[in-house]
């Protein structure tokens, strides 16, 4: 269902780059804030993913390689954390 999303105290430069952009890509500004906000809750919600995966295949890859030391898991690129 869609809803009025009702944005209080806008920075006016906030304002003048969401027009800017709407004019660029021929969207009203209310398209234009939203293809924003989609936009960076697409990046913000993917990275913790992204990093997830990556961790994930640096530690299968180090649990492939068979070796069994710290060291070695730094020499593929990182050292280990803990996954939140």
């Amino acid at each position: 269902m869609d809803v009025d999303l009702f944005i209080k105290k806008m920075p006016q430069a906030v304002k003048e780059l969401i027009t800017r952009e709407a004019f660029d890509n021929r969207r009203s500004i209310n398209q234009e804030a939203i293809a924003l906000l989609e936009e960076a809750l697409v990046h913000r919600v993917g990275a913790p993913i992204a990093k997830r995966k990556q961790m994930e295949a640096l530690l299968e890859g180090y649990a492939d390689s068979g070796s069994g030391s710290l060291t070695d898991l730094a020499a593929l690129g990182s050292t280990p954390r803990m996954l939140s």
